[in-house]
């Protein structure tokens, strides 16, 4: 069955919902989707969706009440509304590429970094990462490394403005015992649909593992890691330096470390052990890389 979250969360995003709104889209229809999927179960609990999973999201949660209203509420166009009212949400088509990388420097940096995490990874490792969950916990674990750390990394006369904590700029919520970003799973969603990212389906998950898609490097990885790499360290590899250090000691500690460990290490941190599920449990670096030098934004078609 593919994954309820992040058919949920693409087809938010098909609608045009972004950021918050996308978020309280999110928190209203999980809720639906859940009440709807235990009713089926009780039903026929040897129901098996994996076949049927977008027709029972048309069926059964993208046309009820709450979800509608919440649309109606956002002024979403009618006419979408209507594909929810009707069940005819076009749930595969969601899930459509873009066919080009339109991004500014502060999201280059980004995916930079996360392209080394993984295929630091998977020197380490000789693994794709698995499940997907625990690819986000890793993030997570360098952001809240760096959050602790008492260090900063400032500008100089390049013109970079001053960052207060380097690290990724996504926000993580608790998500039972792991972490979640939804803004790092649409970065994720656009490197694999450029084939810088392969995700794969798990033939056969543990019990213990919720979203069972691996991730590592695609077949355009190696090219992009060399064109933006040198280009980042080019003008300023200070910036990246702490940020690289705490990201290559979390893989240290993680790389061979199962979701339990992973789970268990987050429980020991006061920040995600007092946090409820669905919580902010960090977010992400509060000021971004900008550059008086070079403004433009970075456009490559794939």
């Amino acid at each position: 069955m593919p994954d309820r979250w992040l058919a949920l969360r693409r087809v938010g995003e098909w609608v045009g919902l972004e950021s918050d709104e996308l978020s309280e889209y999110l928190a209203t229809i999980r809720p639906v989707h859940n009440q709807a999927l235990q009713a089926r179960k009780e039903r026929d609990p040897k129901s098996d969706l994996r076949d049927e999973y977008f027709d029972f999201l048309n069926e059964a949660v993208f046309p009820a009440e709450p979800v509608v209203s919440f649309l109606r509420r956002k002024q979403v166009e009618e006419q979408i509304v209507k594909r929810f009212e009707e069940g005819s949400v076009p749930v595969k088509d969601s899930f459509r590429a873009l066919s080009v990388i339109d991004y500014g420097l502060d999201e280059i940096v980004d995916f930079v970094m996360l392209l080394k995490l993984l295929e630091q990874y998977q020197e380490r490792a000789e693994t794709a990462v698995e499940p997907l969950e625990n690819l986000h916990s890793l993030v997570y674990l360098v952001n809240y490394r760096l959050s602790e750390s008492d260090s900063q990394a400032v500008s100089d006369d390049l013109g970079f403005g001053m960052l207060e904590k380097t690290g990724f700029r996504y926000t993580f919520e608790r998500r039972g015992n792991y972490v979640w970003s939804d803004s790092l799973q649409r970065d994720q969603d656009r490197l694999a649909a450029w084939e810088i990212l392969n995700r794969e389906t798990i033939e056969n998950p543990r019990s213990e593992w919720d979203i069972t898609y691996s991730v590592s490097l695609g077949k355009a990885a190696e090219l992009f890691l060399t064109r933006f790499e040198k280009r980042l360290n080019s003008f300023d590899s200070f910036l990246l330096n702490e940020w690289e250090i705490q990201q290559n000691a979390v893989l240290e500690d993680f790389a061979t470390s199962s979701k339990a460990g992973i789970s268990s290490y987050l429980k020991s941190l006061e920040r995600f052990s007092g946090c409820g599920d669905g919580e902010i449990v960090l977010n992400g670096r509060p000021k971004r890389f900008k550059s008086n030098q070079d403004q433009k934004r970075i456009r490559i078609n794939v």
